[in-house]
């Protein structure tokens, strides 16, 4: 076995451990002898199976267990040392799903007599896996901690079934993986993710991201990584420590590639000048922006909560004066960032974030804004169109001239989907999704959500009427108009 696992043990053994005889206990459990293991090395399967024994046998603790820990301890690890093969859009399901290629990449190629196990995958859907697993070692129980362990570190949540095990006879393990929640939201379809539409250029054309760039380094400029909070096609988002004034940060950089593009690259230092200029309690506050080895970052606070799309697929259709309130504080938020002149330009329930126990919110991402005074064509004379798919607003898909109200055509389509657990357009791919809104014959909310009071499905359907000119005429009347129907609503 790769002495990279040992190495992991040391550590899992001391996370364990509560101090004091134990400890000492556990540690000695791991390392016989000072430098015995090396993470370069590779040794007996029988030293990994005493180890595992005996700290199960310390914590009085069945090794099933112990076994299965050790693999959810593990994987963040592993994801972090894999970090040159993997790419940063991947999650969970991705991982998984390239982990036999990794394998190769990353052990076989190095080691040709190692013995690495043999996966093979099926992807059933965006939120679906088969898994066959297959090896001498029958680690099965392992293999599933890792699974775990690598949707805790996307902080997604999966359900993970055996169908089939060789620890009982079976010729091989199978499992079926799937991602816990997500009927309204496809993780990786592109309908929910900012996407760039290159009009004009072959998809070849679009540089990919940059996959050697580590997924996890030590520090960026003068703060020192703590975790991976987010990716997507746009760049990354780090926990990161503020030593200066002892605070935990959070760090957005753009994707290495993609900073090489001076179009994206202004979009994405523009997010730091609009935001910078917001001071609002419902909008995310941004520190510094700075630049670590050419590519740009931007240091903001560290929120302490959920985006409203997992909260969403937590619990489902959410309460109609919860969605009332959300929809007010959102269109606070929009209010200062309108009177500053800003557009966000990329509203969606991903941008939004429920902070704390009160689930206040806070708006992210003003990676597209863009200043109400400066000509829309300066953003898109690479001939390109960036936004998410199912909340962009007709004029944004048009290409034509921008105001608020754009913003308040995606507020509109995030309250009808809280509502009515289902977008208004209905489209299956980013062309088809673009095609309906652009017709703009939304089913009407008061057929898919019967339940929710008149008022607020007349205010919703304004909210993404096709003609800008016929909705609200800007957030702060939406603000107040929510706060109208929440005082009504509740008095009965």
């Amino acid at each position: 076995m790769h002495g990279l696992i040992f190495f992991y043990m040391q550590k899992f053994a001391d996370s364990l451990s509560k101090g004091g005889g134990e400890a000492a206990h556990m540690r000695a459990t791991v390392v016989r002898e000072p430098g015995r293991y090396q993470p370069s090395g590779v040794y007996p399967d029988e030293d990994a199976v005493r180890i595992l024994e005996s700290l199960a046998a310390v914590l009085s603790r069945p090794l099933p267990a112990i076994v299965a820990e050790f693999g959810e301890f593990l994987a963040p690890s592993l994801v972090k040392v894999a970090g040159p093969w993997i790419d940063p859009s991947w999650r969970t399901l991705d991982l998984i799903q390239n982990t036999e290629t990794l394998i190769h990449s990353m052990v076989r190629t190095a080691k040709p007599g190692a013995e690495p196990p043999v996966l093979d995958t099926v992807r059933i859907s965006a939120d679906e896996l088969q898994l066959v697993y297959s090896s001498r070692r029958r680690l099965c129980v392992l293999a599933a901690g890792l699974m775990r362990g690598m949707a805790r570190h996307f902080g997604e949540k999966i359900d993970v079934s055996e169908t089939s095990c060789m620890l009982k006879g079976d010729a091989f393990c199978s499992f079926t993986i799937r991602r816990v929640g997500g009927d309204t939201h496809a993780s990786h379809s592109p309908l929910y993710e900012t996407v760039e539409l290159s009009f004009g250029a072959s998809p070849s054309a679009d540089a990919p991201l940059d996959l050697a760039a580590d997924p996890l380094p030590d520090r960026i400029g003068d703060y020192q990584i703590l975790s991976l909070v987010g990716s997507g096609t746009m760049g990354r988002v780090y926990a990161a420590h503020d030593a200066r004034l002892d605070r935990r940060v959070a760090i957005k950089v753009m994707a290495p590639a993609r900073s090489r593009d001076p179009a994206a690259r202004r979009r994405f230092i523009r997010e730091s000048k609009a935001a910078a200029a917001i001071e609002h309690p419902h909008v995310v506050a941004i520190h510094q922006v700075g630049e670590c080895e050419g590519v740009p970052y931007i240091v903001m606070q560290l929120l302490e909560g959920c985006t409203l799309t997992s909260h969403h697929e937590a619990v489902g259709r959410l309460p109609l004066f919860e969605v009332l309130r959300i929809g007010q504080e959102i269109s606070a938020g929009l209010t200062a960032a309108h009177g500053r002149g800003l557009v966000h330009r990329d509203l969606k329930p991903d941008n939004v974030i429920l902070e704390g126990k009160s689930r206040s919110v806070r708006i992210i991402d003003f990676g597209l804004a863009r200043d109400l005074a400066e000509s829309d064509t300066k953003l898109t004379l690479d001939g390109s169109l960036v936004g998410t798919p199912a909340y962009m607003s007709p004029e944004r898909i048009a290409a034509q001239e921008l105001d608020a109200r754009s913003d308040l055509f995606s507020l509109g389509v995030i309250l009808y989907e809280l509502l009515a657990g289902r977008l208004p357009f209905e489209g299956a791919t980013v062309v088809a999704m673009l095609a309906a809104v652009g017709r703009g014959a939304p089913t009407p909310l008061a057929e898919t959500a019967p339940d929710v009071p008149p008022a607020v499905c007349d205010l919703v359907m304004r909210l993404i009427a096709h003609d800008k000119a016929l909705r609200p005429v800007d957030a702060d009347a939406v603000a107040t108009e929510l706060a109208d129907l929440r005082r009504r609503l509740r008095a009965g």
